[in-house]
């Protein structure tokens, strides 16, 4: 952490079945939040902190307690999000890092904020440009590209946002090694909150189909994000939010060795390649009727001879499954 920042200590206060309840009503006041906003920006008025503040503090709060909840509710209401609701992932994930991390609570706050508005200034980009299907030319990534400075701009008319927030919304397309924008910093000329941000941003756009590109599973973006650790991110920091959202994130499909397709639904702190699932489908691929929740640490046979181990990760929607229909109904 950056120096005179003490490191917090969190440990988890509730299960994620405990936590489901009041995260999903975070996660939907928080949406709303981001909608409403939208609408504010488009009739020209300014962000009302105090309405940012409420919601972010009760996601940091839900976090706090069990962030497995919160990533989850996100990752399985990603089809529901709207472009400028991209940043509501974005603050889901950065939280959960800052929480991994020891961030207190007031910097996890400046965290979620930062994700939030991260894209507010695409509410002054034509939509057409946003949901462009196929590739941008040059000149429409350079459009693109603007929407920090909007952003910027917009939040401006709002006195009193934190310079960590405003930091860290200006630098989240700026890359190590320098072939970011807008400024085009390099390594230390980059804040932690940007860097941060920068992560979680690109870790978020992966895992969702955009107009351009279609989604790639939770472990093939981590596999590229620290494969870029060093160039573009910030190596020890790829390292480190893999360690925060688990080589397999909860809300992951995930094909199992004995057949069965499952979805990630908390993590065992110590050893992250044993979470536990809640089993979609038998060995076969058929759909279960009742799925059943496994922990591969403790209860790892599945009544075979050999543990179960996660085989592989899917990418979202695989075999025509909706993890949201058996747990967020």
């Amino acid at each position: 952490l950056p120096p005179g920042v003490p490191v917090t200590i969190y440990t988890d206060a509730r299960t994620v079945e405990e936590e489901i309840a009041p995260a999903r009503a975070a996660f939907d006041r928080s949406s709303e939040m981001l909608r409403k906003l939208a609408d504010d920006v488009w009739a020209g008025q300014p962000v009302a902190i105090e309405r940012v503040d409420e919601v972010v503090e009760e996601m940091v709060e839900s976090m706090v307690r069990n962030p497995d909840a919160l990533m989850w509710v996100a990752r399985l209401r990603e089809k529901d999000i709207t472009t400028y609701g991209h940043g509501l992932q974005v603050a889901v994930y950065l939280v959960a890092f800052g929480r991994h991390l020891g961030f207190p609570r007031a910097q996890l706050a400046q965290l979620g904020t930062i994700g939030l508005l991260l894209d507010i200034g695409k509410t002054r980009l034509p939509r057409a440009l946003l949901e462009k299907q196929g590739r941008l030319t040059p000149a429409e990534f350079d459009q693109v590209k603007t929407h920090v400075a909007l952003g910027l701009e917009i939040l401006s008319a709002t006195p009193n946002w934190p310079e960590e927030v405003t930091e860290g919304i200006a630098q989240h397309h700026e890359r190590m090694n320098g072939s970011g924008y807008p400024q085009g910093l390099r390594a230390e000329g980059i804040g932690i909150f940007g860097r941060m941000a920068g992560i979680a941003d690109c870790f978020a756009a992966l895992t969702k189909s955009r107009p351009y590109a279609e989604a790639v599973s939770s472990y093939e973006a981590l596999r590229s994000i620290t494969g870029w650790g060093g160039e573009i991110f910030h190596a020890p920091l790829t390292e480190q939010f893999v360690q925060a959202v688990g080589v397999f994130p909860v809300g992951s499909l995930v094909e199992l060795s004995t057949g069965e397709v499952a979805v990630v639904v908390s993590h065992n702190k110590v050893r992250r390649l044993k979470p536990r699932v809640l089993l979609l489908t038998g060995p076969d691929k058929t759909p279960s009727g009742y799925p059943t929740m496994v922990d591969l640490l403790y209860d790892p046979l599945l009544g075979g001879d050999e543990p179960a181990f996660i085989r592989r990760s899917l990418a979202a929607g695989a075999y025509g499954l909706n993890p949201r229909e058996h747990y967020l109904a």
